[in-house]
């Protein structure tokens, strides 16, 4: 008989799921990365891969910081209140 072993743990679950990628988020949308690179981020519990996170080009960095400084006027009229909502 053939049997699957399920993993019983989130450690063992963690190290047989693929590593999910973390895209960038610019501009209030995810925008994928488009160098090509990542950097693996680790559970710094149990040491294992859970994710993969986009490098950002400069030109993606560019956006990023368009966009705050785009969205800066609303946020600094917005209450303390509101934004820890």
């Amino acid at each position: 008989m053939t049997q699957i072993a399920e993993p019983r743990t989130t450690r063992d679950r963690e190290a047989t799921t693929p590593a999910e990628r973390v895209s960038h988020w610019i501009g209030g949308r995810r925008v994928a990365g488009t160098s090509g690179r990542s950097g693996p981020v680790y559970n710094p519990a149990t040491g294992t891969l859970t994710r993969e996170v986009d490098f950002a080009t400069s030109e993606e960095v560019d956006a990023a910081v368009a966009a705050a400084k785009a969205a800066f006027p609303a946020w600094r009229a917005t209450s303390l209140s509101r934004r820890t909502e």
